[in-house]
């Protein structure tokens, strides 16, 4: 069969390749007799319809797979309200918001079958038995619709040897050039789920409704290997940094140390630098000193908030102050840089909590800092609203697509508007000293290419605000070497 996979990314943020259908891609294309191809909307805001119904006249599908993440399910409604009335393809979905709220994401118009868990070997399954004319409904962790009910199955398993799966094929992908224009990056992953299970998020939810071990690792050694093998594919391209997407590869020194040893083996090293998640309190100077030999050029920490109450108590991160401030100037005396991740307006806050996370964020001074806005994702943390004397402003929250902007919570001391506020407060007052740096560092090609960049983004109908902020994180030479 022919399956085509739609990113329903409509909401103007090009931050992100969909690692999960170039895997699923990947994976029917190289392991089995069915072939796959992806429609990517990201550049095609303008004319998004017309792409999607051009794609299936000249590909001809036999069913269109969807991967569903919360934040974009308005998208995907639009997206298969189009193909019922236009294309008339049966459609399956999957993601984390199919995993966590199957019968609501069965429930879809159009929508015949949902995914949950590791999608490979049940979508090959499901269509081994579609194409024979056989029964799909009792394939564990694949729902099905029938009679107008849903018939519910065992649940899926987790792939235990992700190592065995093939490399992503990014060629799959048609705007990848754009991407490494407007990026610079390739999305690479060598974990899948995460052991943490932090207040605000919701991946941790997918581990009890699939059997098996949430949290896998690959080998370090073939993970490294693979990062080259990607940089030898796509070194002409523009492709300047390696954005690592897992959640916590800096935890065991017994993994870190062979990916970096491995890494510096390969063709890629002193020539492609990477990026990577990290928690503070895992790190030390051993490891930042092998991340800063092995060409880490920046760790994503999450800080969270400047209030100890809140980032301790709140969030669960059990983080000093101190301790922070110490891995900061351990990493930079081993040239490795931060991207460094606030909420702000989340449970608790307040105007003196939000200004603490400020005054922390200044005075960390991390390459990059990032101020989302705080999303209730979670049973624990709707719960922690309530308990803390906030509420949620439901309509701000149905038509919420990012976790950049928009707040949805409120309380007597912070309203939706003030919250908002302080996120421009925080950016200006952070944002203000890289911004002269740049310009002193590139003078009047500072204003060409950012003009160049603004113009392009126009062109392909991004959305002008992320065109901005991401200029001055990704753009041109702005991405840390």
């Amino acid at each position: 069969m022919k399956v085509k996979f739609i990113n329903a990314t409509l909401g103007g943020d090009y931050s992100a390749l969909d690692i999960a259908i170039t895997c699923l891609a990947t994976y029917l294309n190289a392991r089995t007799p069915h072939r796959a191809t992806i429609t990517d909307l990201t550049f095609r805001r303008k004319a998004w319809r017309e792409k999607i119904t051009a794609d299936i006249e000249r590909d001809r599908p036999d069913i269109i797979g969807i991967s569903c993440n919360t934040m974009y399910m308005q998208y995907v409604r639009e997206v298969l309200g189009h193909i019922g009335t236009h294309c008339g393809l049966p459609i399956i979905l999957g993601g984390y918001h199919a995993s966590l709220k199957p019968e609501e994401t069965l429930s879809l118009p159009g929508v015949e079958a949902i995914l949950i868990g590791d999608g490979e070997y049940a979508l090959a399954e499901y269509l081994d038995r579609r194409e024979a004319g056989g029964d799909p409904s009792d394939i564990p962790g694949v729902w099905t619709k029938r009679d107008g009910g849903i018939v519910r199955t065992a649940k899926g398993c987790f792939i235990k040897d992700i190592d065995d799966l093939p490399i992503p094929d990014w060629d799959l992908w048609e705007d990848l050039d754009l991407y490494f224009y407007f990026l610079g990056m390739l999305y690479i992953i060598g974990t899948r789920g995460c052991p943490y299970k932090c207040t605000y998020c919701d991946a941790h939810g997918i581990s009890e409704a699939v059997d098996g071990q949430y949290y896998r690792i690959r080998d370090p050694v073939k993970y490294a290997q693979e990062i080259a093998f990607q940089w030898e594919k796509y070194k002409g391209r523009n492709m300047r940094l390696a954005q690592l997407f897992d959640q916590i590869p800096t935890a065991s020194i017994n993994w870190l140390r062979p990916f970096c040893e491995a890494y510096m083996r390969t063709s890629a090293w002193g020539r492609l630098k990477y990026s990577m998640f990290a928690r503070i309190d895992q790190l030390d100077e051993e490891k930042l000193g092998l991340l800063g030999k092995s060409g880490c050029a920046l760790l994503r920490v999450g800080i969270e908030a400047g209030n100890d109450f809140i980032r301790n108590e709140v969030y669960g991160k059990h983080i000093s102050r101190e301790k922070i401030k110490e891995i900061f100037r351990i990493a930079r005396a081993n040239g490795v840089g931060f991207t460094a991740f606030n909420i702000l307006g989340g449970p608790a806050e307040t105007p003196a909590t939000l200004r603490d996370t400020i005054r922390l964020a200044m005075e960390l001074d991390a390459n990059r800092t990032a101020f989302f806005i705080y999303k209730p994702f979670t049973e624990e943390g709707c719960r922690q609203i309530y308990q803390y004397g906030g509420w949620i402003d439901e309509k701000r929250w149905r038509a919420a697509d990012n976790i950049t902007f928009g707040a949805v919570v409120a309380s007597k001391a912070l309203s939706v508007r003030k919250v908002e506020l302080y996120q421009k407060v925080a950016y200006f007052l952070t944002f203000g000293r890289r911004l002269l740096r740049m310009i002193r560092r590139q003078k009047l090609r500072y204003f060409r290419n950012l003009a160049v960049y603004l113009s392009r983004g126009i062109r392909y109908g991004l959305d002008f605000g992320y065109t901005m902020i991401y200029y001055h994180i990704y753009g041109y030479d702005n991405v840390d070497k």
